[in-house]
């Protein structure tokens, strides 16, 4: 069982979510959670309560979208104080996955000014990796030779990447020229670092995009290119085939027409 919550606790939360997910991911989190708190009001926060809630919640009618949200932050919560726990909630409409054309990336890259702005959008579109994975990325979970890297999924499962020699050579080039011996490829650059280093991008190279951007248009630059879902689904790291079918797998009807025989 999971110690009480208290404020220390969702402070130190905070602190923890600040490093790896992004302002308004924070925000919503840290509101559900002092939510669930007051609900609990003085209870124990466990598996049973943080289910009570959740049903709670969708028995007030609740849109779907909400209850997930409230979910997603107290499974953070846990994961945080490295407990696990299931919870059962409905499933969220995730509606289409924005994305960019493949010379709307190239179009980026010309406009980056920095190794740090062209290392981080090739290595995010190149591997569609999260922008929390490459951060935890270290320099001896590089593969050169077999042109792999290993990065921690949700969840902390590990995982091989690949990644190209574009990705690669950039990896290279920023590695001689950070000037760091940190470990850590991308030393003590936060979440919020790289959201307003890709934001100020976006703006000078007109193209509006954020870093989870590229990881869909990664996804779906692979589909267009006839790539087994299956392949897209290892790519991306979802455990289940269904989480990759749900946000890549709907066809818009103009584009069903091409898979559809005639008769």
């Amino acid at each position: 069982m999971a110690k009480k919550v208290t404020e220390v606790d969702i402070s130190g939360f905070t602190q923890y979510l600040a490093k790896r997910s992004r302002p308004n991911t924070v925000t919503a989190y840290i509101a559900a959670l002092r939510q669930w708190v007051s609900w609990l009001d003085g209870r124990e926060p466990c598996q049973e309560t943080a289910q009570e809630y959740i049903d709670l919640l969708e028995e007030l009618g609740k849109a779907n979208n909400t209850i997930v949200l409230n979910a997603n932050a107290i499974r953070r919560y846990f994961k945080w104080l490295k407990a696990s726990i299931f919870l059962d909630c409905p499933s969220v409409y995730l509606g289409t996955p924005r994305y960019l054309t493949k010379e709307q990336v190239y179009t980026v890259l010309s406009a980056c000014r920095t190794q740090l702005e062209k290392t981080m959008v090739t290595c995010l579109f190149d591997t569609a990796c999260r922008v929390s994975e490459l951060l935890e990325l270290r320099t001896d979970q590089i593969d050169w030779a077999n042109k792999l890297i290993t990065v921690t999924r949700k969840g902390g499962r590990l995982a091989q990447v690949n990644i190209s020699d574009k990705g690669l050579e950039t990896l290279k080039v920023w590695l001689e020229t950070r000037k760091s011996a940190s470990t850590r490829v991308f030393m003590d650059y936060t979440y919020q670092d790289i959201h307003a280093t890709i934001a100020e991008l976006s703006k000078r190279s007109g193209v509006h995009f954020t870093p989870h951007m590229l990881r869909h248009s990664r996804a779906v630059q692979l589909l267009e290119d006839k790539v087994d879902i299956h392949y897209v689904q290892q790519t991306l790291g979802h455990r289940n085939i269904g989480t990759t079918l749900n946000i890549y797998g709907q066809l818009r009807p103009i584009d069903l027409k091409s898979h559809i025989a005639p008769w």
